[in-house]
């Protein structure tokens, strides 16, 4: 509900409390026991409508704050990865001066056993590459688990908050309905 039908709605509560009170006092002064409870209604038409704008008034606010922090989840995903990435290169480049290392000892070694260190070295390398890609892939998962929990819980909190609009317009209606029963002219 946008802010100005909040206010028009909150307007409208304020007027039938008024003249509920005004219609339920002339009532009891001039002793006509149909204006008196037709005051009667008018004020519990508006007491139901204060009370369906504050349950509105909840959603809405509990809907921006699951909006917020799916985005706030989506942003903390992003910096994981971006973490992860940055982690995995640099562990890239560890790897890569470490076999530039055993690659320039082997070569100073005699030529039998440089093609074994070489071999040797190639290994632990791939080990420690296929070791860093499996750490990142790790944390990706749990970079994106993460996420998916927000959006859960940003999809739950969007469902409560339908389900209280839904219990507000019911209210509403429910009011509107107790007002039309009892002939009482709306202000709508």
């Amino acid at each position: 509900m946008t802010e100005h039908k909040k206010a028009d709605q909150a307007r409208k509560g304020l007027i039938a409390s008024v003249k509920g009170r005004a219609k339920k006092i002339v009532g009891a002064l001039t002793k006509n026991d149909s204006l008196t409870a037709e005051g009667q209604l008018e004020q519990t038409e508006a007491q139901v409508r204060k009370q369906a704008n504050s349950v509105e008034a909840v959603a809405d606010a509990e809907e921006a704050q699951a909006k917020a922090e799916a985005t706030e989840a989506r942003f903390e995903g992003a910096q994981e990865r971006i973490a992860v990435n940055a982690e995995a290169a640099a562990e890239e480049n560890s790897i890569q001066a470490d076999k530039a290392g055993q690659k320039r000892a082997a070569e100073q070694a005699a030529h039998r056993d440089l093609a074994k260190e070489q071999t040797q070295a190639e290994l632990d390398a791939q080990q420690k590459a296929g070791h860093a890609r499996a750490e990142e892939v790790a944390e990706v998962r749990e970079a994106d688990e993460k996420v998916d929990d927000a959006l859960d819980e940003h999809q739950q909190s969007v469902r409560e908050a339908a389900k209280a609009r839904a219990e507000a317009s019911r209210i509403r209606q429910q009011a509107d309905g107790l007002a039309h029963d009892a002939d009482v002219p709306q202000d709508r």
